[in-house]
């Protein structure tokens, strides 16, 4: 076959299954890596937790350090201030985040 002649039906068919198998493997090796990354992540559940921004209340506060928005004192995890959750943090607007940031700082101890 010359170079010139056109690409037969059968050679179209088979060149795009093999693209789109390629494509596949690729896309499927990508999924395979980000899944044993989360393995990774899911293994290590108090550093998953950390990064959520939970702290264990064994780690005694600071005499110092007041409450305020940001802060609470109860129970065996914190996490910010009960008050709000997630959702509605989510939800804020950055005027909303300046105002409590705003608050947490007139109530710092120096």
């Amino acid at each position: 076959m010359s170079d010139d002649a056109p690409e037969s039906a059968t050679e179209r068919l088979m060149s795009t299954l093999i693209s789109k198998m390629e494509t596949m493997d690729h896309d499927l090796g990508i999924l395979k890596a980000e899944n044993n990354r989360l393995q990774r992540i899911i293994n290590n559940p108090t550093s998953l937790l950390r990064k959520a921004g939970f702290v264990a209340t064994m780690t005694p506060l600071s005499e110092d350090v007041e409450t305020d928005v940001f802060r609470s004192d109860e129970g065996v995890l914190l996490k910010a201030n009960d008050s709000f959750t997630n959702e509605e943090i989510h939800l804020m607007s950055w005027d909303e985040i300046h105002e409590m940031a705003d608050q947490a700082k007139s109530t710092e101890v120096v």
